[in-house]
């Protein structure tokens, strides 16, 4: 005759002192981070969302209530398809030099042929820019920017050419501000790309060498491929700031010439702070939420499917 046991139901089963103590750490470490979020994220963002229903000035108790009004108002505002289209074009352009370049320097730093010491050496200096503010940033590349007095413009008549008016040619501007970028975040995006590499085990590439590939075909077909989880972060986090950045690209070239270079950021700032339209400012800041989510989870489909694939 079979003995029957009786199962425990998994929720009845008594967990660890052990157990218990790891959770309520991990509870206890995530309450703060919570409750920051909730000041400082969620309920400005629902006030932002509720303000752009609303004709205010951001000062008095006096709030209209005008609808949808301020949505409609956006597109008949001076600039505001330049801005549009300036802010694309400094978001997909920084974005995409970002990670291009990014891969190229991690797969450089990841060489196997350089000494401990240089290649210490060689992140760091990378990454410095990262732990600058976007205001420094911002005046230093004006600086190097400036037509008479700027090192680039002096290095150039140094190599015999003509300077460059950097800041207020159209179209160049907007490759400069984007250069200014690259700068600025490509440290971070590095620090993951090396992380990403030196997951790779190097058996696979061993194995592939031994087939019979070469250096090209394996970081085409084996290290781009396994580099596609590191590839997805970079391009989400990347282009989440670059659609967010106001303080460097504004320092560099105050949005000149006319609109080209102002981005949708700037212009929330002008009619929150400087003109007293906080309704308008809002409205244009709920815009920019919606157009970042959308581009994120478009970006964030194709790239999963990619690392499915793979």
């Amino acid at each position: 005759m079979e003995k029957k046991t009786a199962s425990v139901p998994a929720a009845k089963i008594k967990k660890s002192d052990f157990e218990r103590s790891r959770y309520l750490t991990g509870v206890f470490f995530l309450v703060p981070a919570t409750v920051l979020s909730f000041i400082f994220v969620i309920i400005p963002l629902i006030n932002v969302i509720r303000y752009s229903f609303y004709e205010w000035n951001g000062i008095s108790d006096d709030m209209l209530w005008v609808g949808l009004q301020n949505f409609k108002t956006l597109p008949t505002t001076e600039g505001f398809w330049q801005m549009c289209i300036s802010t694309l074009i400094f978001a997909f352009g920084s974005t995409a030099l970002i990670v291009l370049f990014s891969f190229i320097v991690a797969m450089a730093l990841d060489s196997k042929n350089r000494n401990r010491v240089s290649r210490a050496v060689y992140r760091t200096a990378w990454f410095f820019p990262c732990i600058l503010s976007g205001s420094v940033v911002g005046i230093l590349w004006r600086i190097m920017y400036n037509y008479n007095n700027g090192m680039i413009n002096k290095t150039l008549k140094g190599m015999g050419l003509s300077p460059v008016n950097w800041l207020e040619t159209y179209g160049l501007t907007n490759v400069a501000i984007i250069i200014a970028a690259v700068w600025f975040q490509m440290g971070l995006c590095i620090v993951i790309f090396l992380a990403g590499l030196q997951s790779i085990s190097t058996e696979i590439n061993e194995a592939a060498a031994i087939d019979g590939a070469n250096e090209g075909q394996i970081r085409r077909h084996i290290i781009v491929p396994l580099m596609a989880p590191s590839i997805t972060i970079n391009v989400l986090t990347t282009s989440i700031a670059a659609f967010k950045m106001y303080e460097m690209p504004w320092l560099i070239s105050n949005g000149l010439p006319g609109y080209s270079t102002r981005l949708l950021t700037q212009r929330i700032h002008f009619f929150g702070i400087e003109s007293a339209k906080f309704g308008l400012g809002s409205a244009m800041a709920v815009l920019l939420i919606l157009v970042i989510t959308a581009i994120s989870l478009v970006q964030l489909v194709v790239l999963r499917k990619r690392e499915d694939i793979y």
